[in-house]
C-alpha cells in the first residue's frame, strides 16, 4: 500500500472514531505509519485532508451509482441494475466506514461537507442525464429530471443505503430485492407516461394497477 491511501485510510478510521474536532494528526501519522511531515506533503491542513476523503466519498458513489441509459433496455431493468449498485457500494467495509465517517461530521460541521459535495447531489451522481435522456425518448414524464432523480435516489437510498449506515437490519437477500423492486415500480408507477383509459377503468403501468378516479397519479394495489 502506497504511504498516500495508508494516510487516507488511517483518516477515515480517526476521523470515524474522533471526529474532525478532536482528530489527531499524531494518530493518523502512527497508524499510517508514516511521519506528519509525509502527511503534510500530501495534505497541508487536518481540513484538505477531511475534504480529499469528503470527495472520495463522491468519486466512489458517482462511479459505482453511474448508470447509462440504453434506448434498448426496459427501464425496469436499468433501474434494478443501479439499484443493486447501491447494494454493492455498502457492501464494501472500507466504503461503508467512509460513508459513516463523512455522515457523522455532516451533522457537527454540515458545511466541511456540503461545500464539497454540492455538484455531486445537484446532479445526484450523474442520474439526472439518465432521467433527462429518458424524458427526451418520452419513456419517463417529468417536469423537473433533478427532482425526479432525487426521489428515486431517496427511495433507493432508505431501502439499501442508510439502514446499512445506520447499522439497522437490512433484511434478507430475497427481501432487499423485493423491497427494491416496489421501490422501482412505485418511481415508475408515477413517472412513466401513462395510456388513455375510459374514466374509472383501471389500468396498469410498470406492475401497477391504477385508477383513473380522483387524481389518477396514486397506484392503489400492487400486482406482485
Amino acid at each position: 500500500m502506497d504511504k498516500r491511501r495508508a494516510v487516507l485510510d488511517a483518516a477515515i478510521a480517526e476521523f470515524g472514531v474522533a471526529g474532525f474536532r478532536d482528530a489527531s494528526m499524531d494518530a493518523i501519522a502512527r497508524a499510517a505509519g508514516v511521519s506528519k511531515v509525509t502527511i503534510y506533503r500530501h495534505f497541508p491542513t487536518k481540513e484538505a485532508l477531511f475534504a480529499h476523503l469528503v470527495e472520495e466519498l463522491g468519486r466512489r458513489i458517482s462511479v459505482r451509482e453511474g448508470i447509462e441509459y440504453h434506448r434498448g433496455d426496459s427501464l425496469r431493468s436499468q433501474l434494478l441494475r443501479a439499484a443493486h449498485s447501491s447494494a454493492a457500494l455498502v457492501r464494501n467495509p472500507g466504503t461503508l466506514a467512509l460513508f459513516r465517517t463523512i455522515v457523522a461530521e455532516h451533522v457537527r460541521r454540515p458545511a466541511l461537507v456540503e461545500r464539497v459535495l454540492a455538484r455531486y447531489w445537484k446532479e445526484e451522481y450523474g442520474f439526472v442525464r439518465w432521467v433527462e435522456q429518458a424524458c427526451v425518448d418520452g419513456r419517463l414524464r417529468a417536469k423537473s429530471p433533478q427532482v425526479a432523480a432525487h426521489h428515486f435516489e431517496s427511495l433507493i437510498k432508505g431501502v439499501l443505503v442508510w439502514p446499512a449506515v445506520f447499522e439497522r437490519r437490512i433484511g434478507t437477500a430475497a427481501e432487499v430485492q423485493s423491497s427494491v423492486a416496489e421501490a422501482v415500480d412505485l418511481f415508475l408507477a408515477y413517472y412513466a407516461p401513462r395510456p388513455r383509459a375510459a374514466a374509472g377503468s383501471p389500468r396498469r403501468v410498470a406492475g401497477v394497477e391504477h385508477s383513473t378516479r380522483g387524481t389518477g397519479s396514486i397506484p392503489h394495489r400492487i400486482k406482485r
